[in-house]
């Protein structure tokens, strides 16, 4: 006997009421939507205290799941009131919170114990490894990387202690989630606090193609038979700053390809299209197809198209009601219902006015039933009705809608039955603020490593891939740096290279992702937390001093004055010169800028171990180095530059891209003589 698969949770995007709307009417089994603040898409129209909880109980009354973005990055002083807005969509029925902040995340589990946490796609939720280590954390679900191919997800979903949402549909960022801080560096707009002005959208000066950085939008349409065996406990739409209209449209044709269990048909994709599209769709992540055939703008005839497609037609969304009556003179009328939520039935009985005798005219059950199937702007809809009339009687048939009227509201209300609510006292947590002079320093290219450097920096971070090649293995102050990314098709080379630079003598490990950590500590690497781990606060910071780090680098988007506040008991940093990687790309745009259009796998272009750059339409030239896996990390123009600044407690820590040896060491002399910047410099 052929076992039925357990169809994934459609879960829909929504920036305003009416966007909440269409996707119930379009089908959606739960819906993902933000208050006003601490949500990733800052510029939607978003819901306000009380329209948020009107959504939810909306939601939760036709058995549609509330999911609330709560997924930016949280200053110290954000905490508190972040905390109480989860307080607020918790007691007013969400189903779960998505958060990115760990340190909110720690909160909310701790006064909220029972509280559902799925980590955003911002927590750079990779591989299996990386579930695990959330699971501790108290989530239930990972967001999974829009990179992720169909190998590496079957792995994941096969060992992934807690549950899978992928996206299948909408827009792509070309830098992974939560690695992407050109937005910030250029323009002051933090996509992890969602206000990205997208400068992946905008032309380079770039021969072989202008607009090197913008990618197609997703859609697994055609790939649903792939996922549905896999066990994805959801699939997501992006588009919560997109119209209704749009929402309506990509859900039905997503309920309809799920329902039927296919993937889409050729006239079914071109109805996405015409909803919305940059130049046409890619699956080129998931196929493990990756190409320049992946890049794509909005063109005018993409808009044109877009004017053009038709608004679907939705009834709204009801929930399934039989009725029974019973009429027989001398007693009161009866009447039972049963609405269906999902699988669960809700019964009620009503009695009414006193049923007559009829001298004339009698009821008959088809009239009865007439009455009772009208049941109009109410959240129920006519299934079975039935009406058991004995005998030739007669009610008003006002006394039979009033009695209609009393089920439902009576339905209404065991379907609204609302739990006890908690109000937790907040009681603020006092963190040391451990004091370092220690400095650190990041290498891209192990070739740039001076002698003074040697003799200046108590830790130096190589990749791993360069700790291997180069002569300074077992140097006591050399240490490993784990590669940004890696899925779990690739967590095995990884392995490898990291037992063997453990061999070789490295003894410290600059941890970029919570995946590193456990394997950190298998090869006995002290952890060393990475300015990428996006610590923002006190209580993410104190997550990562529980999981063991003996140090942590505070998030360059952090101000040096607000950093040097945010207390942890073990020792803290800055980056207090370099240029920080501010996009780490899936994507090489290397062979793209060369024209290569030799297989991914065969592409020699950046194993030279030379940078290339990106300039963009004000001739600000960005360098580009390879990463572990043909990916490409993006680095900012200009360096940060506090080497004059007092760091009041906090580390030093540098990051090397493009400079030459000799450049390396006159950082160096700058910082020992705290020299004021000269060139172009960024502070924080």
């Amino acid at each position: 006997m052929e076992t039925k698969i357990k169809l994934p949770e459609l879960l829909a995007p929504a920036g305003s009421m009416r966007a909440l709307e269409a996707a119930v009417c379009a089908g959606a089994d739960a819906v993902y939507f933000g208050a006003k603040n601490f949500n990733a898409r800052a510029s939607a129209e978003n819901f306000s205290e009380e329209e948020i909880t009107e959504a939810i109980k909306r939601l939760k009354l036709l058995g549609v799941k509330s999911n609330i973005t709560m997924n930016t990055q949280l200053y110290e002083g954000e905490l508190w009131a972040a905390l109480r807005d989860a307080e607020t969509v918790l007691n007013a029925g969400a189903d779960a919170i998505i958060t990115a902040d760990l340190g909110l995340a720690a909160l909310i589990k701790k006064y909220f114990p029972e509280a559902e946490l799925h980590a955003s796609t911002q927590c750079c939720g990779e591989n299996t490894e990386n579930a695990k280590i959330l699971a501790r954390l108290g989530f239930s679900r990972m967001v999974a990387a829009r990179e992720i191919t169909l190998a590496s997800l079957r792995l994941l979903c096969e060992s992934s202690p807690i549950e899978t949402e992928i996206f299948v549909h909408g827009a792509l960022c070309v830098s992974h989630s939560g690695a992407c801080l050109m937005s910030s560096v250029i323009g002051g707009r933090s996509g992890n606090r969602g206000e990205c002005a997208q400068p992946c959208r905008l032309p380079y000066k770039c021969k072989n193609c202008e607009y090197p950085l913008s990618l197609r939008d997703l859609s697994l349409a055609g790939h649903i038979t792939d996922i549905l065996p896999l066990g994805v406990a959801s699939l997501k739409i992006e588009g919560r700053l997109k119209s209704p209209e749009y929402v309506a449209g990509v859900i039905s044709v997503y309920r309809k390809l799920l329902d039927e269990g296919r993937n889409a048909e050729k006239e079914e994709m071109e109805y996405l299209a015409s909803l919305f599209s940059r130049s046409g769709f890619t699956a080129g992540y998931f196929e493990k197809n990756i190409s320049r055939a992946m890049l794509g703008v909005r063109t005018q005839a993409d808009k044109n198209e877009t004017k053009s497609a038709q608004a679907l037609k939705l009834k709204p969304r009801k929930l399934k009601l039989d009725i029974s009556a019973k009429l027989a003179a001398g007693e009161p009328l009866v009447l039972r219902g049963k609405a269906y939520r999902g699988g669960e039935a809700f019964e009620a009985e009503v009695a009414g006015e006193a049923v007559q005798a009829a001298e004339n005219a009698p009821l008959t059950s088809a009239r009865v039933c007439e009455s009772l199937s009208k049941l109009g702007a109410s959240i129920f809809e006519a299934g079975e009705i039935e009406a058991d009339v004995r005998g030739s009687v007669i009610i008003p048939i006002s006394a039979l809608n009033a009695a209609r009227r009393a089920l439902c509201e009576k339905l209404t209300a065991a379907l609204e039955a609302e739990k006890a609510e908690i109000h937790p006292i907040y009681s603020k947590d006092t963190f040391k603020k451990a004091v370092s002079k220690k400095k650190s320093a990041y290498f891209v290219y192990a070739s740039s490593v001076t002698e003074k450097a040697l003799e200046y920096f108590d830790e130096i971070f190589l990749p791993l891939d360069e700790y291997l090649a180069c002569g300074l293995a077992g140097r006591e102050n050399v240490h490993i740096a784990f590669p940004p990314v890696a899925f779990d098709e690739e967590l095995g080379t990884v392995r490898e290279k990291a037992k063997k630079c453990a061999e070789m003598g490295a003894k410290k490990a600059l941890v970029c992702n919570l995946w590193q950590a456990e394997m950190a500590k298998e090869y006995g690497f002290s952890l060393c937390g990475d300015l990428r781990l996006n610590i923002w606060n006190e209580y993410s910071a104190a997550v990562y001093e529980k999981l063991g780090f003996e140090s942590v680098i505070f998030s360059p988007e952090v101000p040096a004055k607000k950093a040097a506040h945010i207390g942890a008991g073990i020792a803290r940093g800055a980056v207090v010169y370099g240029k920080i990687p501010v996009m780490t790309l899936e994507k090489c745009i290397i062979r793209d800028m060369n024209g290569s259009t030799l297989a991914r796998e065969k592409c020699k272009i950046c194993d030279m171990k030379k940078f290339s750059y990106l300039r963009d339409r004000t001739d600000t030239v960005f360098p580009i180095a390879r990463e572990a896996g043909h990916r490409n990390v993006i680095f900012n123009s200009v360096p940060i530059y506090m080497l004059d600044r007092d760091m009041q407690g906090l580390f030093s820590h540098f990051v090397f891209t493009d400079e030459k040896k000799n450049e390396v060491d006159g950082v160096i002399e700058a910082a020992k003589k705290k020299s004021a910047p000269a060139g172009k410099f960024k502070r924080i």
